[in-house]
């Protein structure tokens, strides 16, 4: 059989990295021919030499959308890009009873035409896996608007009748159990889905290295960054985008022990982001001396350097599509203290994973005038971040009934994270300079600053490390993968392509599965 993965861009990232390891999975597997790689012209995160059974394809126009499109220009882009990738299949000597297409997030929105394109395929014939690793939906505003735009819809269920069509050559896998059933809840039939969770990439048996370099990379990492010689060091290994919640990494830092230096990786790309992001760094100098940005970014410190010189993994990310910063730390000996995510840590919990260390909340106390203000700008910023989309499409908090789910109406406090970035930003000022409220908010927040506090068992990352390489392995990807590919192969197909059943459902249902937080959709800058 031959593969094609598909996705709008290769460069350095999440997807790039999946696509890498699912094809490192494939090319053991005898019954792979070839495979192709199709994506638009950036490429930075792809080896420059590829095994001689894999070929690159770029076409110009799969990459991100530059503007916005109308119904009638994404209908000739539809046409467009489908027979460019028909003629790059034939030209490969590619057909459609012997090869599967492999997309990844064809639905997020990054560019309009290709839930199109993908439905134009699949009424040709062609076999189609649709690998979700994130939502338009969930939280991704503007997106979701451009894709209502660029087909004119007046509903719900019309642009969910584009974004996930149905049909028995088309497959669905999703990282999370939950994604899972939010796709069988929505209406896509559950013989068509499969939970298919990413394989962490463990090239050599570092761990046994860790402990006895450690002292001579936390002196690397104490010069670089001018510390005192007491100092320890805990990482968060990650872009830092709006959705990583900085602003709890920064109370981490004020809850913590004295010595106890945070340290967020690297930097955001994207204007909005990079905004957000030097916002944060600014306030850090004020509240949180003791809180490093750009760890990844100096000169002579490499990505091994910041998590071998640490004491621990720090997350207090309030949103992932899967969670790969909770599983490789446990290879490098180093356990994890983590905001528990509900969509995606009881997968790991499933597979065996102790992770004793994860905390639910940090319950900010206020007067209920304070509390009351809160919850308004909550509301505020929720409604404010779907203000785009067309009326008859925005979610509504009554249609959810997450206010009475996430705001105590019993007791006078607030989790952190569901405060917006101006309060958070209230908070910290308050901690920073007043020793007593600091102290009310460290017993408030008594498991996390436990969880700072304590290390894991030697046992515990032992068993977790090996929970990793068993249960997220090469292996048993190429064993899911192949499972999906080969039952797609026996499908007969449908020539006429449908949406799911009772579309309209899957905006609520993505919404449900986990509580909003302000600072993922910030805009205002101050």
């Amino acid at each position: 059989m031959n593969v094609v993965f598909l996705h709008c861009h290769y460069d350095r990232g999440g997807v790039t990295s999946v696509v890498l390891n699912q094809l490192n999975s494939l090319m053991a597997d005898a019954r792979i021919e070839r495979i192709l790689l199709v994506s638009g012209p950036r490429s930075s995160g792809m080896p420059s030499e590829l095994p001689t059974r894999v070929s690159r394809v770029e076409l110009p126009n799969f990459d991100y959308d530059q503007q916005l499109y109308d119904s009638d220009s994404t209908a000739s882009r539809i046409n467009e890009i489908g027979n460019d990738l028909c003629e790059k299949l034939q030209s490969h000597q590619l057909a459609s009873d012997d090869t599967v297409l492999h997309w990844h997030n064809h639905s997020l929105g990054k560019n309009t035409a290709l839930p199109g394109v993908v439905r134009a395929l699949a009424e040709k014939g062609w076999k189609t896996l649709l690998q979700i690793h994130d939502f338009a939906e969930d939280y991704r505003p503007q997106n979701y608007s451009a894709l209502a735009h660029c087909i004119n819809a007046n509903s719900r269920a019309d642009l969910d009748r584009y974004l996930y069509p149905v049909a028995r050559q088309i497959h669905y896998c999703t990282l999370t159990t939950v994604d899972a059933e939010v796709l069988r809840k929505s209406g896509i039939p559950d013989s068509h889905v499969s939970f298919t969770p990413n394989t962490v990439d463990f090239k050599e048996d570092v761990s046994a290295k860790c402990d006895e370099e450690k002292d001579t990379r936390l002196q690397l990492i104490q010069k670089a960054f001018d510390l005192p010689k007491s100092s320890r060091w805990a990482v968060y290994p990650v872009r830092g985008i709006r959705r990583k919640n900085i602003g709890e990494l920064l109370l981490l830092s004020q809850l913590g022990a004295e010595n106890l230096y945070t340290a967020i990786t690297l930097n955001p790309t994207t204007m909005v982001e990079a905004k957000s992001y030097a916002r944060w760094k600014t306030v850090a100098e004020k509240v949180a001396p003791r809180a490093i940005f750009d760890a990844g970014h100096r000169e002579g410190i490499s990505f091994r350097d910041n998590l071998i010189a640490s004491d621990m993994v720090l997350s207090t990310s309030v949103a992932e599509g899967f969670g790969m910063a909770f599983l490789e730390p446990w290879l490098f000996n180093r356990g994890v203290v983590a905001r528990y995510l509900n969509n995606v840590v009881p997968d790991f919990e499933s597979a065996g994973m102790q992770l004793n260390r994860f905390y639910r909340d940090i319950m900010i106390e206020g007067d209920q005038a304070w509390i009351d203000s809160c919850r308004r700008e909550w509301e505020y910023s929720f409604d404010r971040a779907w203000q785009d989309v067309p009326r008859a499409m925005r979610p509504s908090l009554s249609d959810h009934g997450l206010v009475s789910d996430v705001w105590l109406t019993d007791t006078a406090a607030v989790d952190f994270a569901l405060l917006s970035p101006r309060r958070q930003i209230e908070v910290l000022t308050r901690c920073s300079e007043d020793n007593g409220y600091r102290e009310m908010v460290a017993q408030s927040a008594e498991d996390c600053v436990q969880a700072l506090r304590m290390t894991d068992s030697d046992k515990v990352i032992s068993d977790n490390a090996e929970c990793v390489r068993s249960r997220f392995s090469k292996k048993v990807m190429q064993d899911r993968l192949m499972g999906c590919y080969l039952n797609l192969l026996k499908q007969d197909v449908d020539m006429q392509v449908s949406g799911p059943q009772g579309a309209g459902a899957f905006l609520d249902n993505i919404l449900l599965r986990q509580q909003f937080h302000p600072c993922r959709t910030e805009e205002a800058i101050g």
